[in-house]
């Protein structure tokens, strides 16, 4: 039988992986006995270098998963999950906000301070100038409906050109210091029955 690569040359080996007749210039030995031709051995070794690779890259990847998840992730899901919780609560469960127990009809400090953070807004909003009077304020900055603008009524209001404006109650309790608010605070007078001075 003749060397499959040198015809000329009489064959002593046989590869181990194709089987073809090999002479002793072209067979290299893999282990004692097993012999191989030199296309596959270079095929053998391509595949092993390749196999050692796809492993490198799998365990890379593996590496990459694990550590991927360090203590800032789980944070990150901590929080995440806590902020969806608390937004749950706030949009879909929870006490529902308690219903206004003041009686506007009964009028006193809290309709006048009420009043007073309404003309406060309006300058705000309108240039750094005060209402002609209450009912300008009603309903863009004060939510008062249509029998409840007679709420008004009990407040007394000017432009005043040094202070801004002047808020009392008309007719405040007696015995109760009288409240004058003003764009620059507020100024206290003994009542004595009767309205703002």
């Amino acid at each position: 039988m003749q060397c499959k690569y040198h015809p000329d040359r009489k064959a002593e080996y046989f590869c181990s992986t194709c089987h073809a007749p090999l002479c002793e210039e072209c067979a290299e030995e893999l282990s004692p006995g097993v012999f191989t031709c030199f296309q596959c051995a270079m095929v053998r070794q391509i595949s092993e270098v390749g196999s050692k690779l796809s492993e490198k890259r799998s365990k890379a990847e593996e590496k990459k998963r694990r550590k991927r998840w360090g203590p800032f992730q789980y944070f990150l899901v901590v929080s995440s999950v806590l902020i969806v919780v608390m937004w749950g609560v706030i949009l879909l469960g929870g006490q529902p906000a308690p219903a206004s127990k003041v009686n506007l009809a009964k009028g006193g400090r809290v309709l006048l301070f009420m009043v007073d953070a309404a003309i406060k807004r309006y300058a705000h909003y309108e240039g750094h100038r005060y209402p002609e009077s209450l009912s300008e304020l009603v309903p863009r900055y004060l939510a008062f409906k249509g029998p409840e603008r007679a709420y008004l009524n009990q407040l007394s209001y000017r432009k005043d050109p040094v202070k801004g404006y002047r808020l009392t109650l008309l007719y405040p309790k007696k015995g109760e210091m009288n409240l004058i608010l003003t764009a620059r605070g507020i100024e206290y007078h003994s009542s004595a029955g009767g309205g703002a001075q």
